[in-house]
């Protein structure tokens, strides 16, 4: 089963990215009136209501659908736990253009891909069911409206709407210039629609004043988890924008969001609800503020004078080509995750968990270095997420347990870190540089070392499909080592010694703090539990200064062009990633760059 999610996810990301447009315009066509095709006018249904199901992107997607003798009548969506904001489109659109058009053939929600499927999936399941020819539905022709679509002018682009170009088209929207954004997706949120909606807080004059969110003390924190970072992060820069980041916060504050102020031990986080509400939140302001929004449209390429400076953007969507005139421009197009190419950590054979939105294609950076940007001297790399499990566990960022008491084993059967450090990023990191393919932590049957019993009965459950790509049993090491594929020597070995230093209570090899060194029984079953390498974007791409302006192999700003984001974060990390730094950066980084685009505009 998930052989056969991967290969859908690879060719759904494909033509999801083919030309990076998207279907944003076939919305629209829904309304008209629908085509008399073939297969549409020869349809025969029992009439009546009924429901289908499939699988989405977080579960089942239930549908009522009522059909005619000769035709789908309404569709309505019942239960689900997809995302939402996320999902939203997808799940409000499709139906309507479905019943239209009377076929199964429309288009998916670019950014919304697999709730498409589910959605187009258990209206096929409702259609069988009523006696109707599922497989014909889904070839029925889909018409689209083709609307010519002009040259455009606005005062400021802003490329990309993920965390920092909602923020940044925010800031220019409220200062009262004009404003467009482009996003090549049709949803706008990018991978904030999936994240916690954490950002680090650094000085704010909102939130509990009984908080140390001093700068003092982030950095202070942020220097000594770095210090054995094979990669420096540019401390006066992220010094700089850290302090900012209160600002940011403070006005989010102001706009009225629900918060929390969160203690994360080593510096202050502000949890505005969850990612998907804070990006509807967004969206719903600058909407507000008058933003011209296009989704759907990709920005194919920077457009400059005979001086270098930057003009605008040739862009594309399913009307056309077309050109984006500009006084000031913000590129904030994400990272390159899913442009295996750009990252050459993914080519090591490691099993890389991707949990960014599937527009992160390197768009913006490579846009940037055509025009001669600066870029960093390091490759792009994985923005360490913590270790995740198989999809059957349906983890993320709320409900993953803390693996510190367990051993964790490589594709040798050997132990090779410390599986408790600091932050569980760190452990994804150290898993990420080993480059093992394959990596497993170990259960015993009884559970002596104290996993988490909820997730200990999923491992049980699971254990019965006997899969190495998510939980094995056996009734000893050495069948466990067999099922594993390693030698049964090697990995009885790794066990006894790990239990020697539980014993003593001291991990001279990798440190691990005796409070997680849990000696694992010596006879008995044995559950290894796979743990795929997370992923939450990538570091690396252009060079920026203070006020985000790109600046180019010398030094120079390049007149009118500014980066945000994941586009440009080479300066910001190190070897390690940490919650809400992200959020906390990048929403910042936005709003400083539209400031000083105002600015600038306005002298």
């Amino acid at each position: 089963m998930k052989k056969l999610v991967s290969c859908l996810l690879a060719s759904m990301v494909a033509v999801s990215l083919a030309g990076c447009s998207s279907s944003g315009t076939a919305s629209a066509a829904a309304t008209s009136a629908p085509s008399e095709s073939a297969a549409a006018s020869a349809a025969s249904y029992k009439a009546g209501t009924y429901t289908g199901s499939a699988e989405g992107h977080n579960g089942t997607v239930s549908v009522d659908v009522t059909f005619t003798d000769d035709a789908i009548s309404s569709i309505e969506i019942k239960e689900n736990s997809e995302t939402p904001t996320l999902s939203d489109k997808a799940l409000k659109d499709l139906p309507d253009e479905i019943v239209a058009q009377q076929t199964l053939n429309v288009d998916n929600v670019s950014g919304a891909t697999f709730t498409s499927m589910a959605v187009k999936n258990a209206v096929a399941d409702a259609v069988t069911q009523a006696g109707g020819d599922a497989d014909a539905l889904r070839k029925a022709p889909y018409e689209k409206a083709a609307e010519a679509t002009d040259d455009i002018s606005t005062d400021v682009l802003v490329i990309g709407g993920g965390t920092a170009g909602l923020m940044a088209a925010y800031e220019a929207g409220k200062a009262g210039v004009s404003t467009t954004l482009i996003e090549k997706l049709d949803v706008l949120g990018g991978t904030l629609n999936e994240a916690a909606g954490l950002l680090l807080t650094v000085d704010s004059e909102k939130n509990d004043s009984s908080l140390d969110d001093s700068l003092d003390r982030v950095l202070d924190f942020y220097k000594t988890v770095n210090a054995d970072s094979s990669i420096q992060p540019d401390y006066d820069f992220t010094k700089n924008l850290m302090s900012q980041t209160g600002a940011t916060v403070d006005e989010l504050i102001d706009m009225g969001l629900a918060h929390n102020d969160l203690d994360l031990g080593t510096y202050v986080g502000t949890q505005f609800t969850i990612g998907y509400q804070l990006s509807a939140d967004l969206i719903a302001a600058i909407e507000k503020e008058g933003v011209k929004i296009l989704t759907g449209t990709a920005a194919d390429e920077l457009v400059t004078d005979s001086d270098g400076a930057v003009t605008g953007a040739k862009v594309h969507n399913d009307t056309g080509s077309f050109t984006i005139s500009a006084k000031k421009i913000i590129v904030a197009c994400g990272g390159a995750s899913w442009n295996t190419s750009m990252v050459p950590e993914k080519s090591t054979g490691i099993d890389v968990h991707e949990k960014t939105q599937i527009g992160s294609t390197g768009d913006g950076m490579n846009m940037l270095q055509q025009i001669g940007a600066q870029m960093s001297s390091e490759d792009i790399y994985i923005k360490s997420s913590q270790p995740d499990y198989a999809d059957e566990f349906h983890n993320d960022w709320s409900n993953t347990p803390s693996n510190g008491m367990a051993l964790l084993i490589d594709s040798e059967g050997k132990r090779f870190t410390n599986e408790a450090p600091a932050t569980a990023t760190i452990l994804n990191k150290k898993m990420i540089d080993h480059a093992s393919s394959s990596y497993w932590f170990l259960i015993d049957d009884d559970n002596t070392i104290g996993y988490d019993d909820d997730y200990f009965a999923k491992v049980k459950e699971f254990a019965a499909d006997d899969d190495v790509k998510a939980v094995v049993h056996a009734d000893s090491l050495e069948e466990l080592a067999g099922k594993l594929g390693v030698d049964a020597g090697t990995l009885k070995q790794t066990v006894e010694d790990y239990n020697s230093a539980c014993a003593a209570g001291k991990d001279d090899e990798f440190g691990k703090d005796a409070q997680y060194l849990k000696a694992y029984p010596e006879d008995g079953g044995f559950y290894a539990v796979y743990q795929r390498i997370g992923s939450w974007g990538t570091i690396g791409g252009a060079i920026v200064d203070e006020q985000q302006h790109v600046l180019d192999a010398d030094g120079n700003v390049i007149p009118n062009v500014f980066a945000a984001g994941e586009t440009a974060t080479a300066q910001l990390f190190g070897d390690y990633y940490f919650g809400g730094f992200s959020l906390g950066l990048y929403t910042t980084a936005g709003r400083i760059a539209a400031e000083q685009a105002v600015a600038e505009i306005q002298q």
